[in-house]
């Protein structure tokens, strides 16, 4: 029943999120936190943050973490095989829509629209999980820091990563 479960969960997700993974995540916090109580707040938000720091989609690495955590390996199956799906259908489905639209209207005009409703999804995620993990000045501080840094100078994310990743280790190491 687990399964069903986990596949109906992130086949919601995958086919309501638009704008990508980021545009994902308040969905996913809140089908597996709020909907079906399956994590805690704090357990979500470390695997979301596992889900950021390895290769690939967000949205897919957060379901294989969260499968693998709630029903392990069948579940980590299920929950990619669900969110992954519906992106099959919407590709044929759009792709499809456009040749037909196409002759009518400027598609382009239509991706304008969209932009506004991902930007707005990505925002939300961003205040939802954002605000969830500032617990100190310091990690607020920090994410000032990072902001700043990565809009100003544009480094690779890797490099905010590790060097956020160092912030918080010499924290941990001087405030015990």
């Amino acid at each position: 029943m687990i399964f069903l479960e986990l596949f109906w969960a992130f086949f919601q997700i995958g086919f309501l999120a638009f704008g990508g993974g980021y545009g994902a995540l308040s969905l996913i916090q809140d089908q597996i936190v709020n909907v079906n109580k399956w994590l805690e707040l704090p357990e979500f938000l470390d695997l979301i943050s596992i889900s950021q720091m390895t290769p690939g989609p967000i949205a897919i690495n957060s379901a294989t973490f969260i499968g693998y955590r709630i029903a392990g390996l069948g579940g980590s199956i299920i929950s990619t095989i669900g969110v992954v799906l519906p992106s099959v259908f919407w590709i044929f489905l759009i792709l499809k829509l456009l040749k037909i639209l196409s002759r009518w209207i400027d598609t382009a005009q239509v991706f304008n629209a969209l932009r506004v409703s991902i930007v707005s999804l990505i925002l939300a995620a961003t205040f939802r999980i954002g605000i969830e993990s500032i617990n100190n000045l310091f990690t607020v501080v920090i994410g000032l820091i990072a902001f700043y840094v990565l809009y100003r100078y544009k480094p690779s994310v890797i490099w905010i990563v590790l060097g956020t990743g160092v912030a918080g280790i010499f924290w941990r190491l001087i405030a015990g």
